[in-house]
């Protein structure tokens, strides 16, 4: 199967924003293992809003989903409305959590089908790619420091013809 991302460009540009506090047993070595481990370039900053990059991180997992969101597989995810990246990555900090990045096809139908609303763009947690416009996913960088490279090998994702991502604009789907 092939997943597709498209890009929405712009400075005031809004698209909806699903959080996640990615749970407690994330990877194989304790909380937040395959977390925090491709930090985003120093590069990556968004020049239209003050050359701000995301430096957030989970402190602890949460033991149990807040009110109005909806877990899975020990993961809780919440669908935080229309925003622009950097507010929603924000909201999302509050939240103990980032912006969502689908890492396999199994957990993008749950949500998808769970959390999204349909015929609504969504952001994802992808920031940017340190070598110029790619259309690469493989080359991306996310807020919460996962590897697009192996997340690229379960999910096989393409950008949409015409779109790319540089070091200051974002994914969405």
């Amino acid at each position: 199967m092939l997943f597709v991302f498209a890009l929405l460009i712009g400075v005031t540009s809004a698209a909806n924003v699903i959080c996640t506090d990615y749970g407690k047993d994330i990877g194989g070595g304790g909380a937040f293992d395959g977390y925090y481990v491709r930090p985003v370039p120093t590069n990556c900053r968004f020049q239209h809003r003050g050359n701000w990059s995301p430096q957030f991180r989970i402190k602890e997992g949460q033991p149990q989903c807040k009110g109005g969101w909806r877990k899975w597989k020990n993961k809780c995810y919440f669908e935080a409305g229309g925003r622009n990246w950097q507010d929603g990555e924000r909201f999302c900090n509050q939240h103990q959590a980032h912006i969502w990045q689908p890492n396999d096809r199994e957990e993008y139908q749950w949500v998808e089908q769970n959390v999204m609303r349909h015929n609504t763009w969504y952001y994802l947690g992808t920031v940017c790619n340190s070598r110029g416009q790619t259309l690469n996913p493989a080359d991306f960088f996310t807020a919460s420091g996962e590897d697009m490279r192996q997340i690229q090998q379960k999910l096989n994702a393409r950008m949409h013809p015409g779109h790319h991502i540089n070091n200051h604009s974002h994914p969405c789907m």
